[in-house]
């Protein structure tokens, strides 16, 4: 988008009538938000959602001059939705953590799950898992932060049986782990969590 026509749109946000704006917000970035939530574990429902959110936040800090144009609105909004994602990621982490204790008794301590709880190392993560490539990312996903069971996961993936989709796993981890421990900054922030005991 141009800057003038950027710089249109936020002036028009700062107006009375956001309307016009916002639809065409909603036409130049929706797709884009709802592929970068689904990139990081969520859905396209999920991403229409943070959209919603990240479009409310955006028309306040129009407003309130914390947007000042030194980025563009993509990337702007795109920020927006990334932290709002990483939100909803940790809340969910709580509550399925509660629950599944709640319901069992005990608490799950899968490695990577932990890695959820704490916002520096939710967001390092997903870059980090970002880099592992999009089945391991799924995979890992799917088991440490959904809780899905092995059969679940059978049914979204291609593998033969659980025991190779297991095998895929254990390559995943140790792919990330590689990743994490040749990240020295990275490692300083995780290295209290589970996954280095």
């Amino acid at each position: 988008m141009a800057f003038s026509r950027q710089m249109d749109i936020t002036d028009q946000l700062r107006g009375p009538d956001i309307e016009g704006p916002v639809r065409l917000l909603y036409d130049q970035y929706f797709e884009s938000v709802i592929a970068q939530i689904c990139q990081n574990g969520g859905s396209r429902e999920d991403g229409a959602d943070i959209f919603q959110e990240a479009i409310l936040v955006l028309i306040e800090k129009v407003k309130t001059g914390q947007f000042r144009g030194d980025s563009s609105l993509k990337t702007f909004l795109s920020a927006i939705a990334r932290n709002l994602w990483l939100h909803e990621l940790r809340t969910r982490f709580r509550r399925n953590k509660r629950e599944n204790v709640y319901m069992t008794g005990e608490e799950k301590t899968e490695e990577i799950q932990d890695l959820y709880a704490d916002s520096q190392a939710s967001d390092q993560l997903l870059n980090i898992l970002d880099q592992v490539g999009n089945p391991c990312k799924q995979i890992l996903t799917g088991f440490y932060y959904e809780e899905k069971s092995m059969k679940e996961l059978l049914t979204e993936f291609d593998y033969e049986n659980e025991q190779v989709l297991r095998n895929r796993k254990s390559r995943c981890m140790k792919k990330l782990k590689e990743l994490i421990a040749a990240n020295p900054g990275l490692l300083n922030t995780l290295k209290s969590f589970t996954v280095y005991e």
